[in-house]
């Protein structure tokens, strides 16, 4: 689960918050020292200064995308259609090859006139310091939005880069092989009259800026909740469902129906739990299907987005939640406070789901427009008792005054290749077309296109692939060749390597074959004895057996610290290369580091791992926990079992006992049990 905005906030209100910035990240930007300048060619741009505004950060714009240019300025764009005098029955092929790199660096003109017009905004206080430090979004954060290339019919081959470059020396790829009928449509979208072309571009960032806090006092008070939780949730169902005579009792029926299922799981103390359940018999009574009820042993809701905001606006009528303000503002400081409580509402109690979207094939029929509404509208599900006791009888109040707010920003650059293809469509070396039955063509190209899902992979974990070619003839020595590619390579010529086969008067008609191997640190090998493989001659994707993932390790220190407790370890374990290997992440109490990042690898078919808890016990010694699974997500956060603090419990003696002989992979494999849940391992 996310950090919430107000568990940064509160973070703040401990310390300085300027210092807790300076010291936290590299570039701090600052809200108040936002400019907007054009350069003489018609760019816009939007720059950010430093706390002192004298060091200015710029963000990309849309007409900064563009190709990227070899040593010698040849763009990086390649449009090939192909064809053969055979139809596609007789062996041939027809069609076209898409390749093309693309980067937001400005040019060295550019960056100069930028940095001439910061001086002249700021009377010379202020200087160009560079792009702003851009994250890429979770998930792709490079996308292309084709609706040629997106269908596996017109384009069977199709990868991209998966990552927006974050800085103006990256590059995001994208490749594509269409058929015969996708080179077409792509091409009249290309050449023909057109106001843009069936390609878009859109890379999805984050960043951060500073905003200075409004004065004021935010208070909530959970043990109101707690001591008045039943007759509040009879007077939210009353006050949502006043008038509808019908449907309120229907709520007051569920609610009362499903009340003892959650006292049961939950405790009879979990008022907030009981707010929840009215939601939910809400919901139900009005026809809203977006939650699917209890499920398991613990109960389980699910309400829609808006209830949520229902739900929490009801509380701070009741003024169960309190915010004031000192100041008469209408600016987004107020917004963004007003936002961060929600969200720490929102992560204390609930975690975010969303509904499966409806299929083109449903779309073809009648449906009730109130399942549209549904399907379109995000999910919270409140499972976990923990959640619904652990914050009841907490009463805070926290005054707001001369912090700065830390706000994560979205930003997204969105470009079409209408001007783009128009700046090469007359370069031969860019967009031509061959005949492969042509006489005159006595060669042909094998492609092989590495698949760059991160740069960081050729850095941390491979170090090259080696290709061996061979190609049976009808007449003469067979062909046989290989090629090395490593990051030096991929730094030089991009993603595309090739190999040159002369085919002469050979008439065979067999494919040639391929057989990959990765070589990675520690010198290993994989697979250790590859096997052939019969190649395409329209190109073949070079897929590393292994991805990265980032995982994020989180622990509250000061919990920690109270509990005796001096180190935390993430113990991990997870396919590679078809064999179980463990990480171990340490968070030690005296560091003052709450989070952890560390890159592993894993093969490419594993979509989680097993991990584990191990405390260390200033004086109990290692305390480990049983082992459990995670399944795409990449954040573990360090939670501690209340039971650990009695040390005559059962969880208490098992995780002693259990942490008195901690073996690793060679004695001890984990990944049997859990085999089916991460998937991957050798076969």
């Amino acid at each position: 689960m996310k950090t919430p905005i107000f568990k940064m906030l509160y973070g703040l209100l401990l310390c300085s918050s300027l210092m807790f910035a300076r010291t936290a990240c590299a570039q701090v930007l600052s809200q108040d020292h936002k400019i907007e300048l054009s350069l003489n060619d018609g760019l816009n741009i939007v720059l950010f200064g430093d706390m002192e505004g004298k060091n200015y950060y710029y963000l990309p714009s849309a007409k900064n995308l563009r190709l990227g240019k070899k040593e010698d300025g040849t763009p990086e764009f390649l449009f090939l259609k192909f064809t053969t005098e055979e139809r596609e029955d007789q062996g041939g092929v027809q069609g076209a090859i898409l390749h093309c790199l693309f980067e937001w660096s400005l040019s060295p003109a550019q960056l100069a006139e930028l940095d001439e017009k910061v001086k002249e905004k700021t009377n010379g206080q202020g200087k160009l310091a560079g792009p702003v430090d851009l994250i890429p979004a979770e998930g792709e954060s490079f996308r292309v939005i084709s609706a040629t290339l997106l269908d596996k019919t017109l384009s069977p081959t199709f990868i991209t880069s998966g990552k927006a470059p974050a800085s103006p020396s990256g590059k995001a790829v994208v490749a594509s092989r269409l058929n015969q009928h996708g080179a077409q449509l792509l091409a009249a979208t290309f050449e023909k009259s057109r106001s843009i072309t069936d390609i878009s571009l859109q890379l999805n960032y984050q960043y951060t800026t500073l905003v200075k806090a409004a004065k004021g006092k935010l208070t909530y008070r959970w043990s109101q909740l707690q001591t008045q939780g039943e007759k509040m949730a009879y007077d939210y169902i009353r006050k949502e469902l006043d008038g509808q005579p019908e449907q309120f009792q229907r709520a007051m029926d569920e609610f009362n129906a499903n009340k003892g299922k959650q006292q049961n799981a939950c405790g009879i103390g979990s008022a907030m739990g009981g707010l929840f359940v009215a939601g939910q018999a809400v919901d139900r009574a009005i026809g809203n299907t977006s939650g699917s009820g209890s499920s398991g042993g613990t109960y389980e809701y699910h309400i829609g987005e808006s209830r949520v905001h229902s739900i929490y606006d009801f509380l701070t009528e009741n003024e169960v939640v309190k915010l004031e303000w000192e100041e008469q503002l209408s600016d987004e400081r107020l917004d963004i406070m007003r936002q961060a409580f929600f969200d720490y509402f929102l992560n204390a109690f609930t975690e975010q789901r969303f509904p499966e979207p409806i299929s083109n094939e449903r779309l073809a029929v009648d449906v009730p427009e109130n399942t549209l509404k549904n399907q379109a509208e995000s999910s919270y599900s409140f499972i976990g008792c923990s959640k619904l006791t652990s914050n009841k009888t907490i009463d805070r109040t926290i005054i707001l005054d001369n912090i700065y707010l830390p706000v994560k920003r979205e930003f997204q650059l969105v470009s079409n290749l209408a001007s783009t293809y128009d700046m090469v469509k007359s370069n031969p070396k860019c967009v031509s077309s061959i005949n492969l039955n042509d006489p005159f063509f006595k060669h042909r190209d094998i492609h092989f296109i590495v698949d760059v899902d991160a740069k960081e992979m050729y850095e941390q974990e491979i170090n090259y692939v080696t290709v061996n070619v061979r190609k049976k003839r009808s007449s003469g020595n067979d062909f046989q060749d290989a090629i090395t590619i490593n990051k030096q390579f991929l730094q030089s010529n991009g993603p595309m390597a090739s190999l040159t086969y002369a085919r002469g008067e050979d008439r065979n008609p067999d494919q040639y074959e391929y057989k990959a191997q990765w070589s990675t640190r520690g010198g290993k090998l994989y697979p250790d004895n590859p096997t052939w493989i019969k190649g395409d001659w329209e190109g073949v994707t070079l897929a590393p057996p292994v991805k990265a993932r980032r995982i994020e390790f989180e622990a509250d220190l000061n919990e920690l610290k109270e509990m005796g407790i001096t180190r935390a370890t993430l113990q991990m374990r997870y396919f590679k290369y078809g064999e179980e290997v463990e990480t171990n992440i340490p968070i030690t109490v005296s560091k003052g580091q709450p989070l952890i990042e560390q890159l592993i690898f894993t093969d490419q078919s594993t979509r989680g791992y097993a991990y584990r808890m191990v405390f260390t016990h200033k004086d109990k010694g290692k305390l480990a926990l049983p082992w459990d699974s995670k399944v795409n997500d990449d954040y573990v956060y360090a939670s501690v079992p209340s039971e650990l603090t009695n040390f005559e419990s059962l969880l208490f003696n098992e995780a002693k006992e259990a942490g008195k002989e901690i073996l690793d992979v060679t004695k001890e494999r984990i990944l049997d049990k859990y085999k089916e849940i991460i998937g991957g391992g050798s076969q």
